[in-house]
């Protein structure tokens, strides 16, 4: 594809939903503290909210690894020194409240927020800035950041040159800038530099780790982890923002995080009130009309969020130490815009989403209103094409077979998985769908 040769993505969901419980789950089930009582029409302090997730993560570090339920645990723990305002996609202060920028626009000054400590009450400085870049690099732990932290495949470098100031030097021009860091969660330096610097790095903030010694930045800690069945959240006391009407922040005391693998399970819970929130899922088209119904009972809200920032996709393995016959064909432009061609996008909109998306060619969705264009290249469905294209790598007539890794629990992708696989059939690519765990 233009933008990034080892992905393409077929679909944008465009019925993209939160689902929450109407029946004052948003503010929690408990009633509200008495000895702080909310502003008339403000929010109600206290109360827990139940929400599920489709898999519990294998660890509780972010820069080891990557999966939707250590996004949302993340998200909820941690904080970033910049965060990218995902209903208008600008770029906001977060843990830095100001920066400037050199006229090369290389060179960037950070100016950290004060007075912010960590969950476990140890201030944060720029030394834990400078640490956390460290270990995203740590080639020991073969970390899940470092790749989405170089340009032109070097690093970004951090310097402090007092407690409350970063220096943040990119190694050539990048356009998207600090946006980069959006994705950066920062360390306690204070409880994570021992396993650093002994090589461990990758092994710690393991399952088995004690909640307590688990600190972040985030507006919650961890509070209990059995494994399988949930994680609880606790309100942070040490969190530094505060909300609009001047009370710090989080309103809410806990979150229970129910790990529920099955799609069918998750939605009857939230019909029937057991839980509050989808935390992971779009609601699936098969599942809207019975939603909408609780909806105009009032009993259910349901959020259209509008064409999604992420869409099903395909991942092409381009690992440059695998020098088999497949691993080769993925590394060929001819082979992955074959594959793209061999695929009709609105039939997989139609069938699997019922109309509700948009088919789209490239890395982003026209969700994105800062990057989308409508001028990237359209991969139109032309089997021709197709073949055409593979016969011109000498596929014409090479037996050609590759699996396709799906969530097993993803109902959704399960059925674009069975589609793609028909669609490449057409061509002569044979396909096996082996579903993983989440």
């Amino acid at each position: 594809m233009a933008s990034n040769p080892r992905i393409f993505r077929s679909i944008a969901s465009l019925a993209a939903c939160v689902a929450v419980l109407a029946t004052g789950a948003a503010c929690g089930r408990s009633p509200a503290d008495s000895t702080n009582p909310p502003k008339p029409g403000g929010p109600v302090r206290g109360g827990t909210l139940v929400a599920s997730v489709r898999s519990e993560p294998a660890t509780f570090n972010r820069y080891v690894e990557a999966s939707a339920a250590l996004d949302v645990l993340t998200i909820l723990t941690q904080a970033t020194l910049v965060r990218i305002n995902r209903a208008t996609d600008q770029l906001e202060p977060w843990l830095a409240e100001r920066w400037t920028e050199s006229a090369d626009h290389q060179t960037f000054t950070l100016a950290l927020r004060r007075g912010i400590a960590f969950s476990d009450g140890v201030p944060f400085t720029s030394a834990d800035v400078v640490f956390s870049f460290r270990a995203a690099y740590d080639a020991r732990a073969k970390g899940v950041l470092d790749a989405s932290l170089r340009i032109e495949g070097k690093p970004i470098t951090a310097t402090a040159p007092d407690p409350q100031t970063v220096i943040i030097t990119l190694p050539a021009p990048f356009t998207p800038g600090l946006r980069l860091l959006d994705n950066l969660w920062i360390l306690p330096r204070h409880a994570l530099e021992p396993a650093l610097d002994q090589g461990r790095f990758d092994k710690a903030w393991g399952l088995n780790t004690p909640p307590a010694s688990i600190a972040g930045l985030g507006p919650f800690t961890i509070a209990e982890h059995v494994p399988g069945q949930r994680l609880v959240l606790a309100r942070n006391p040490h969190y530094w923002r505060s909300g609009t009407d001047g009370a710090p922040l989080p309103y809410l005391e806990r979150i229970v995080l129910q790990v529920m693998p099955d799609q069918n399970a998750e939605v009857l819970r939230l019909e029937t009130g057991a839980i509050d929130l989808m935390s992971q899922a779009d609601v699936r088209p098969e599942d809207y009309a019975a939603l909408r119904r609780l909806r105009e009972q009032g009993t259910l809200t349901l959020e259209d969020l509008g064409v999604s920032l992420d869409a099903p996709m395909l991942w092409f393995n381009l690992r440059q130490d695998q020098n088999d016959a497949k691993h080769q064909w993925f590394r060929r432009t001819e082979f992955r815009q074959a594959i793209s061609y061999a695929l009709d996008r609105d039939a997989i909109a139609n069938a699997v989403y019922l109309g509700a998306a948009v088919p789209i060619s490239g890395p982003v969705t026209p969700g994105n209103r800062t990057w989308y264009s409508e001028s990237a290249p359209k991969y139109a469905h032309d089997p021709a094409r197709a073949k055409a294209l593979l016969a011109s790598i000498g596929l014409g007539d090479t037996p050609i077979r590759f699996s396709l890794l799906v969530q097993s629990s993803h109902t959704t992708r399960q059925r674009v998985a069975t589609m793609v696989q028909e669609q490449l059939k057409q061509i002569g690519v044979a396909v096996d769908i082996v579903p993983m765990d989440p």
